[in-house]
C-alpha cells in the first residue's frame, strides 16, 4: 500500500468536502428551500465557448448563452435574441430585428456588431472551429443600426436559421483575441439566463440566475452541474442525496428511489465508427457485411433495457429518414464476405491472404452503456467470424487518439435541421485530418453530393430526395455498424416543475431547454 503524506491527505478531504458542500442536495428539501439544483452528468466539455462546439450544447453552455434564434419543444426555430426576421424570395438575404433591452451578463448592451463578431469570427476560422461550415457562405455582414442584422450569402443555406441558434459571443471581450481563447471558455460570459460563476474542471460548474435576463429572472437561483463519469457513482450520489437530480443509465432506472423520472426521446444513436484510414475496412462488403452480423433488437432488448430502439441510419428520429436499415442476417453475412474473397480458417474467422478481418474496438471506459454495447456487439461480431479486440479506453487517452482508432462505439445525433446531424460526421471536406468532426475520414462521392444538395436548396421536395439518397449512400457503402438509438432518463427531485419533454441530442443534451422556467412547487 502506498503511503501518501499527510498534506496531500488533507488537501483530498478539503476538495472533496468543498465539491460536496457545493453540490450538497437532500431528500428533506435543502435544495428547494434556498432554490437551487445540483445534476450531476457525466460527460464535462472541453470548453464552454458554443463557437467551438459542435452542435452538442453541454448544459453550462446552453444556459450561459442564447442565439439569434432557439427551439421550441417541438423543435422548431422560434425567436430569441432576435425578435423577428425576413427572408428574401432567393433565400441569399436574412434580415434580423434584434431584442430591444438585451444585455450580456456583465451588464454591456448586446447590439448588432455582436451578431457579426460572432458570425465572422466562426466563418474565418475555418478549421479552427467545427461550425465553420455554417457559414462559409456569408459573403457580407451589414448592421445598419444596432437592433439589424443582414447576412448576404453567396448561395442559399436552408439551415441558416438553425445555424444562428448557436449562442452569440461578446465583441467587447474577445475583439482582438483567439476564438479559442482559454479564459473565456472556462469563465464565460453570454446572454442567457443563467451566469457561470464556479468552475472547477473534473468536479463542478456552479450558476446562478441571471437578474437581467430578457424574459425575466428564472425560477431558480442556482443550478451546480456536477461531473461524475461514472454512473454507478451518480446513482449513489443521489440516493444518498449529495446531488438533486442525475442522469441515470437504463439499469438504473429503477433505483432513483423518490425522485420523479423525466423520460424523454433522443436523437442519440450508438453506432460502431470504422476509421476508414485503415486497411481492414476498404472493401464496403466487408462493412456491410458486419451490419448484418449485429442483432440491433437483441441489444435493445438486454442492453439498452428497453430506453431505445433498433438503428437504421443517422436520421432515424428526422422527418428525413429514410434508411432502409440492415436485418440480422448471418447467411447474408457469410455471402458478402465470400463475395469480398474471404473463407473461414481454422478458428472459424473470415480470412484472406492469410489476414483476418481484425480491428481494435473501443469507446469511453467511463461510459458503462456504450462499455456494454461494445462487449455484446464485439461477441456477435465474433461468433460471425470477425476478429475484434475489445478494449475500451479512458476519455482522455480517446481524445488524444482519435485519429489512432480502428473500431469506435460513437455517439452521434441532432433533433434539429438534417444538416446538423449528418454534414459534421460524414461529410469529406469534414475529415479529422482536415480539422472536422468526421471522426472515421468516411469519403463517398454520392454522399458529398447529397449532403451538398440538402443543405443548398429551399425547396422540402428536393431535400427530402437528397437526403434519401444520401442515406441510400450509406447504406450502400457503411461508414458505420448502426446498432441503437437511446432513451435518456433523468431523475429529478419530486418537486420540481418545469422540465418539458422534447427529443434531445447527443448526450441527452437540451434537457435544460427552458430551465427558466424551472421552479420548485
Amino acid at each position: 500500500m502506498v503511503k501518501r503524506p499527510v498534506r496531500a491527505l488533507l488537501g483530498l478531504v478539503v476538495a472533496a468536502a468543498a465539491v460536496s458542500a457545493c453540490g450538497q442536495g437532500d431528500e428533506s428539501g435543502a435544495e428547494a428551500k434556498d432554490g437551487s439544483l445540483t445534476y450531476a452528468i457525466g460527460d464535462e466539455p472541453e470548453t464552454f465557448n458554443p463557437g467551438l462546439q459542435d452542435e452538442h450544447t453541454d448544459p453550462v453552455t446552453e444556459l450561459v448563452f442564447r442565439g439569434l434564434t432557439r427551439h421550441d419543444k417541438d423543435n422548431k426555430v422560434v425567436p430569441a435574441l432576435a425578435r423577428s426576421w425576413t427572408v428574401a424570395p432567393d433565400g441569399k438575404t436574412y434580415t434580423f430585428a434584434l431584442r430591444p433591452g438585451a444585455t450580456w451578463q456583465d451588464g454591456k448592451p448586446f447590439t448588432a456588431e455582436d451578431v457579426r463578431f460572432t458570425i465572422e469570427s466562426i466563418r474565418d476560422a475555418g478549421a479552427g472551429s467545427p461550425l465553420s461550415r455554417n457559414f462559409t457562405m456569408v459573403k457580407a455582414i451589414d448592421t445598419p443600426d444596432p437592433a439589424t442584422v443582414r447576412l448576404t450569402l453567396d448561395k442559399p443555406f436552408a439551415p441558416m436559421l438553425d445555424a444562428v441558434s448557436m449562442g452569440m459571443l461578446p465583441k467587447h471581450l474577445l475583439a482582438g483575441k483567439k476564438l479559442t481563447d482559454p479564459g473565456f471558455g472556462q469563465r464565460p460570459v453570454g446572454t442567457g439566463p443563467f451566469t457561470l460563476k464556479t468552475y472547477k474542471r473534473g468536479q463542478y460548474a456552479e450558476l446562478t440566475a441571471f437578474d437581467g435576463y430578457y424574459e425575466g429572472e428564472p425560477g431558480l437561483k442556482r443550478i451546480v452541474i456536477k461531473y461524475v463519469p461514472d454512473d454507478s457513482a451518480r446513482l449513489v450520489q443521489l440516493r444518498n442525496g449529495e446531488v438533486g437530480a442525475a442522469n441515470l443509465a437504463p439499469r438504473q432506472a429503477d433505483k432513483a428511489g423518490s425522485r420523479r423520472l423525466e423520460v424523454y426521446p433522443t436523437a442519440d444513436y450508438r453506432a460502431i465508427m470504422f476509421n476508414m484510414t485503415h486497411a481492414v475496412f476498404a472493401d464496403r462488403r466487408v462493412r456491410q457485411a458486419m451490419n448484418h452480423a449485429v442483432d440491433r433488437d437483441a441489444i435493445a432488448k438486454s442492453v439498452v433495457l428497453g430506453y431505445g430502439s433498433p438503428a437504421k441510419g443517422p436520421l432515424d428520429t428526422s422527418p428525413y429518414a429514410a434508411a432502409p436499415g440492415f436485418a440480422f442476417d448471418p447467411a447474408k453475412v457469410a455471402s458478402l464476405m465470400r463475395e469480398a474473397g474471404y473463407a473461414k480458417n481454422g478458428q472459424g474467422l473470415w480470412a484472406k491472404d492469410g489476414k483476418t478481418v481484425r480491428f481494435e474496438l473501443t469507446t469511453f471506459a467511463e461510459d458503462s452503456l456504450r462499455v456494454a454495447i461494445l462487449n455484446v456487439a464485439a461477441t456477435q461480431l465474433k461468433q460471425q467470424g470477425f476478429d475484434i479486440d475489445p478494449r475500451p479506453r479512458p476519455r482522455d487517452w480517446v481524445r488524444k487518439h482519435w485519429g489512432d482508432l480502428q473500431g469506435f462505439v460513437v455517439g452521434w445525433g441532432t433533433p434539429y435541421d438534417p444538416d446538423s446531424s449528418v454534414y459534421g460526421p460524414f461529410a469529406s471536406s469534414q475529415a479529422l485530418a482536415k480539422g472536422g468532426s468526421n471522426y472515421g475520414s468516411y469519403s463517398n462521392r454520392a454522399a458529398d453530393k447529397a449532403l451538398e444538395e440538402g443543405r443548398s436548396t429551399l425547396d422540402p421536395a428536393k431535400r427530402k430526395a437528397a437526403y434519401t439518397a444520401f442515406q441510400q449512400a450509406l447504406q450502400d457503402d457503411p461508414p458505420f455498424v448502426w446498432i441503437s438509438y437511446l432513451t435518456t432518463i433523468n431523475a429529478v427531485p419530486a418537486n420540481l416543475t418545469g422540465p418539458v419533454q422534447r427529443t434531445l441530442g447527443h448526450h441527452g443534451y437540451g434537457f435544460f431547454w427552458n430551465a427558466e422556467t424551472w421552479r420548485y412547487a
